[in-house]
């Protein structure tokens, strides 16, 4: 189920020496480092969850992270190499655009572009329509509504009228729990990490990360049975490519998967790989 030729991290950004071994075996551990120093800023939450499931393979830590964004407070932002210059690892789109965090968007193609459609307040960045995904999430509402919506499987309405109310997009490759909060079956048994991106029962955008592999019917299962209050859950990316940042006081997290059936069986990744799109969030 992979679209994209993999790129390993590019010799500039990997992690080396002495100064970043306490990042890499943050990495190893699950690769989240919080401060404790302040309290997050208003809008913006960071939950570490124990998953109830033992994993298949002893990979991760087999924790959860959960980062909650108010649309009132933070505003989503789309980079993508299609515009915005060369793919780069997460956290340095972050660092460059001067971005709070972000989340993979979605899946690309061997020459980089994305796989399913990708809008920017109304600019067209990518607008395929792969047969096989079957979710998208929209934001930038055109007029009176909700400030982040979810589409596809499962949801009141699909990619043409969620595009016709929101003027930016994310086209995902499956819906892993839909609008009613219910998890949806997947097409493959295949174990990997997770990255995925939705909305709660409160309206706020939703950034998800596990590096420990699952199938993603088992992970959506176990969201639900935490009663985290997701409605509308959207897989963007798998395996060492799926990634999560947060850097804002209070709340720092480095996310980086890494096992993948079939690609990267094991644990070891231990850097942020190169990404051509991105979705950060910044205060408004």
């Amino acid at each position: 189920m992979r679209w994209r030729t993999a790129r390993r991290p590019s010799a500039g950004w990997r992690l080396a020496g002495p100064l970043t071994a306490g990042l890499a075996i943050a990495a190893l551990l699950g690769s989240v480092a919080r401060g404790q120093e302040a309290a997050p800023p208003a809008g913006l939450t960071v939950e570490r969850v124990r998953l109830p499931r033992a994993p298949r393979v002893r990979a991760g830590d087999r924790h959860l992270t959960v980062v909650r964004v108010d649309l009132r407070r933070y505003r989503l932002a789309v980079l993508s190499a299609v515009r915005d210059g060369a793919p780069r690892p997460l956290d340095a789109w972050v660092r460059d655009f001067q971005l709070t965090g972000g989340i993979n968007a979605g899946m690309f193609l061997p020459n980089r572009r994305p796989v399913g459609t990708l809008h920017d307040r109304g600019e067209v960045l990518s607008d395929r329509n792969p047969a096989r995904f079957n979710a998208i999430v929209g934001w930038d509402p055109r007029g009176d509504g909700a400030a982040l919506g979810v589409g596809g499987a499962g949801c009141p309405e699909g990619r043409a009228g969620l595009l016709s109310r929101y003027a930016s997009a994310v086209q995902g490759f499956r819906m892993m729990i839909d609008c009613r909060g219910r998890a949806r079956p997947w097409p493959t048994q295949r174990i990997y990490s997770a990255a995925a991106f939705g909305r709660d029962r409160d309206g706020r955008a939703v950034f998800l990360h596990s590096r420990t592999p699952y199938r993603m019917d088992e992970l959506s299962e176990m969201i639900v049975d935490l009663d985290l209050g997701v409605r509308g859950l959207v897989y963007m990316e798998g395996g060492p490519e799926a990634s999560l940042i947060v850097r804002a006081p209070g709340a720092r997290v480095t996310e980086m998967g890494s096992w993948e059936d079939g690609f990267n069986p094991n644990d070891d990744n231990r850097a942020l790989w190169d990404l051509p799109s991105v979705i950060g969030f910044r205060p408004r």
